[in-house]
């Protein structure tokens, strides 16, 4: 799992330079067909990552996203009216079967589909008309890392593609800082790795974030889960502030923790007042973040540093975060 957070900067560096060209074309006949919306389908990390494709796509281009439920087509056979939308699947291995299922349908019902996984030559690939393909090689972790962050790389990039001209280059230019961003939250290794040990009987745990970090808060509580064995939740803030919050003096001086994924966007001012309310009912907090980067590139520093945080809390509990129990890397549903 180390291994695979330290090759994210080189991954992402070469999806973004491998995948233009396709990126560039999808773009083009998304414009061309006048799409109007896209379903998103995917699970688990890849889920995460369709999240984070809801923002940039409805941020940067206006474009209304949501995830799909695959279950409407393949348990209750229900047809849906796609005329006018795009489906995009997410998977690592593009062998889940409800995801590919989902989108035979939805080019049957009138979508453009486009495909984004690790394997060309996968049955989701294959069910697409399009793909942008993540590069990333063999992940033998079964908590995902790499394949989430140069997820997010292909759905940043297919949105500039999307977006053309001057929008679509500026866009590129500011993406090419990934690679970079990732690079500083990986340096700051050891720092994240002494808190996770000070941290080690923790058991309980929210992740808290909003706009472009809350999917990365959903993401991070998903690798706590599968790596270090904590019960952790992925919350907005937004949310938080909204009921969960009066659980926060029932759990003061228990083995409870609040990590806060922080960024340089217009979430700041929600973030600060859950870190205020959690702080004054004696909740132990840890802010991830902020990175010096723009908002909409904040997930991937924030996802290398919540990587790192599973990976060191569960060396620290004497866990193998390589092999979680009960989890294998594919997982086959209907």
């Amino acid at each position: 799992m180390r291994r695979e957070i330290h090759d994210q900067p080189e991954a992402v560096a070469r999806v973004l330079e491998s995948e233009r060209a396709a990126a560039w074309d999808i773009g083009r006949r998304l414009r061309r067909a006048d799409v109007r919306f896209v379903l998103l389908a995917a699970r688990g990390t890849s889920d995460h990552a369709a999240i984070l494709g809801k923002y940039v796509l409805g941020c940067k281009l206006g474009v209304p996203a949501g995830l799909a439920a695959p279950s409407i087509t393949t348990l209750y056979r229900s047809r849906l009216r796609l005329a006018g939308a795009a489906a995009i699947g997410v998977s690592q291995s593009g062998r889940s079967p409800d995801i590919v299922e989902f989108m035979r349908h939805a080019a049957r019902a009138g979508a453009l589909t486009v495909a984004i996984t690790n394997d060309p030559a996968s049955p989701l690939a294959r069910a697409a008309a399009f793909g942008l393909f993540l590069r990333a090689g063999p992940e033998r972790s079964v908590a995902a890392t790499k394949t989430f962050t140069t997820q997010l790389a292909c759905l940043y990039l297919l949105a500039a593609g999307w977006a053309g001209g001057r929008r679509a280059e500026e866009m590129l230019r500011e993406l090419a800082r990934a690679p970079e961003a990732l690079a500083r939250a990986l340096a700051l290794e050891g720092g994240i790795a002494a808190a996770m040990r000070r941290a080690r009987g923790v058991e309980r745990c929210v992740v808290i974030g909003r706009g472009y970090p809350f999917p990365v808060a959903l993401e991070t509580a998903l690798k706590l889960k599968e790596a270090a064995g904590v019960f952790a939740e992925g919350a907005s803030a937004a949310d938080f502030l909204h009921g969960p919050i009066a659980m926060a003096p029932r759990q003061a001086g228990r083995a409870f923790k609040a990590l806060l994924l922080l960024s340089r966007g217009p979430g700041g001012g929600s973030m600060r007042r859950v870190g205020l309310r959690l702080r004054a009912a004696g909740v132990d907090t840890m802010a991830l973040g902020p990175d010096p980067t723009p908002d909409w590139l904040s997930p991937f520093p924030l996802a290398a540093r919540g990587q790192l945080a599973a990976l060191h809390l569960a060396l620290a509990r004497g866990l193998d975060p390589d092999r979680p129990a009960g989890l294998s890397k594919v997982t086959r549903v209907r």
